[in-house]
């Protein structure tokens, strides 16, 4: 026997799934908070002004880097990129390595210039080293060192 009903979902779930698949990631941030909340008031206060802080404090590079990453597809200059590093490998790793030493970008800011050159085609190994380089040897790294 043949179920001919018609199965329709409600508008509220079909709002609720649309919102999950989009907003994961700031749902799971909430769901944290919210239950470290009930679990320990003050220290869901300190962690959420924390958070806040450091978000607001990255979001100039995080502005730059995808500034970046649309000004290079934007242009076309993705595609000079993405020839740059054709050829040797252990060479296209030297470059990608000293082009993050001298990129401006922390560990987060990093991210959206490691989506665009994926993007672009440039091979993961030089990628890799463009992104573990970023993080450890920027130029305010640099500064702090000589300093001490």
């Amino acid at each position: 026997m043949t179920d001919l009903t018609l199965q329709t979902k409600s508008k509220l779930t079909e709002a609720l799934h649309y919102i999950w698949a989009k907003e994961r990631v700031w749902l799971a941030c909430a769901a944290i908070i919210g239950v470290l909340f009930i679990i320990n008031p003050p220290q869901a206060v300190d962690s959420a002004v924390f958070a806040g802080r450091n978000l607001i404090d990255v979001a100039p590079f995080l502005l730059l880097s995808i500034a970046i990453a649309g000004y290079a597809g934007a242009t076309g200059a993705d595609g000079l990129i993405a020839r740059a590093f054709t050829g040797s490998p252990v060479l296209m790793i030297l470059i990608a390595a000293l082009a993050g030493g001298l990129s401006p970008f922390c560990s987060c800011g990093v991210i959206p210039l490691i989506a665009a050159l994926l993007s672009m085609g440039v091979p993961l190994s030089a990628v890799m080293a463009f992104w573990l380089a970023s993080p450890v040897m920027d130029p305010s790294m640099f500064v702090l060192t000589t300093g001490v």
